[in-house]
């Protein structure tokens, strides 16, 4: 993009900066000069403007290379948080963090979400703001609120998403709805999407800039990172790995397919295999009804071996899949996360031989299957995440640098015209 007014030349400069600072944690004027190739003067300007907003601290030297020691410019990641929101099929994960991805709250609940769209935007409204109040943060220093759903977007800006597995949720925005409680900025991605962007940012694949992240929930879908940016393919439908064949006259699929892997690897499928071949043992009856696939995994680790064998087939077709998409993208890492990754190395196991069979030459490379180190929180911290991006863009960047009734602000475009 051609940057050509002042103003956007100086936007783009203070969100290089801006974002040096963030990304360093301590830096100091100099080192911001060279980085930036930008004169002493401007990095003056620019750095006494993020000072002045709270953003940059300067306290302590760094070493000196010969003569007086320089002043160290230090981030203050507490000086705004972002809300994040994981709507998945049955449970809603909310999380207020700071720009460290610190979570500083979190709340979470199981409830039909596929099947009951106001009662669930009730609940999400209900815990963003005890999210918020629990962090003890103003309202004013939200940057903003990301929401996932567990399916494909129609466009990235039209704040809907496909509602073919979800027919309750057809002419419902849940962007339009929260917008009408919320007067932040609002942004809406793609669960497995922004479990990606988490752990690029945060978590296991922060030097990596191709990967793939595996959501192993209800669903089983990836998010695709190639380049340090997120992979939507020609319509916004890639990563939809679940809903690649692996049994040619296999089971039918909620999409309408036969074979899945999700009909085999998604928890539906899974539970209802437990369900059946659980029926005879008379330890579980009056429990299958409600079954959930953390039981399921604690059986196994108890040494139940019919649980241990559902686990490992689960494992066994979940690898086939993923030896499909390593063989076409070639990612850096892989990462696994959702529900079903917690049962470990009874899944890890048979997936790596089923991979190791399947798969060219991504043998040499098993040390980058990895499991999520940010867990269920995952996908939410992606959601808040994309509000942090979103707030430090140059676009944005004024705005996000003063609350929203801040008379400062006046100040800041003043600044922004002056160039």
């Amino acid at each position: 993009m051609q940057i050509t007014t002042p103003a956007a030349v100086r936007a783009n400069n203070l969100s290089i900066t801006l974002n040096l600072i963030r990304e360093r944690g301590s830096i100091t004027r100099t080192e911001l000069m060279e980085l930036t190739e930008l004169s002493a003067p401007t990095i003056s300007s620019l750095v006494n403007f993020l000072i002045s907003a709270g953003f940059v601290e300067e306290k302590g030297s760094a070493a000196s290379s010969g003569g007086r020691r320089p002043n160290l410019l230090h981030f203050n990641y507490d000086a705004r948080h972002a809300v994040g929101v994981d709507m998945g099929a049955t449970h809603v994960n909310v999380v207020c963090m700071n720009l460290a991805g610190q979570v500083k709250s979190h709340q979470s609940r199981r409830m039909d979400i596929v099947n009951l769209p106001r009662q669930t935007l009730d609940n999400i409204i209900e815990m963003v703001h005890e999210v918020i109040t629990e962090s003890q943060v103003p309202m004013d220093e939200i940057l903003g609120l990301g929401l996932t759903v567990p399916a494909p977007l129609n466009t990235i800006t039209s704040g809907t998403f496909l509602t073919h597995y979800m027919p309750s949720w057809k002419g419902i925005s849940p962007i339009q709805e929260l917008g009408k409680v919320f007067s932040m900025p609002l942004y809406l991605e793609n669960d497995a999407n922004a479990g990606a962007l988490a752990e690029k940012w945060w978590g296991s694949a922060r030097k990596c800039d191709t990967i793939v992240f595996v959501k192993l929930g209800t669903g089983v879908g990836s998010g695709l990172i190639i380049g340090n940016e997120i992979y939507r393919g020609f319509s916004g439908t890639a990563g939809e790995i679940g809903h690649t064949t692996i049994e040619t006259m296999g089971r039918r699929c909620r999409c309408g397919n036969q074979g899945c892997m999700e009909s085999y690897v998604g928890l539906p499928g899974i539970l209802m295999d437990a369900r059946l071949g659980l029926a005879e043992d008379a330890s579980w009856v009056g429990s299958l009804d409600n079954l959930t696939v953390q039981q399921v995994i604690e059986a196994a680790r108890r040494g139940n071996q019919f649980c241990q064998q559902l686990i490992q087939t689960a494992g066994r077709y979940l690898g086939i899949g993923l030896a499909n998409l390593v063989n076409i993208m070639n990612p850096g890492m892989l990462v696994l996360g959702g529900e079903l990754a917690e049962a470990g190395d009874f899944l890890v196991e048979p997936m790596v031989t089923s991979m190791l069979n399947r798969s060219i030459p991504f043998e040499k490379h098993m040390e980058k299957i990895v499991m999520s180190e940010l867990g269920q929180d995952a996908v939410a911290i992606g959601a808040a995440t994309l509000a942090i991006i979103e707030a430090f863009s140059p676009s944005n960047l004024y705005r996000t640098l003063h609350r929203m009734d801040d008379p400062i602000l006046k100040g800041g475009e003043a600044i922004q015209k002056e160039g």
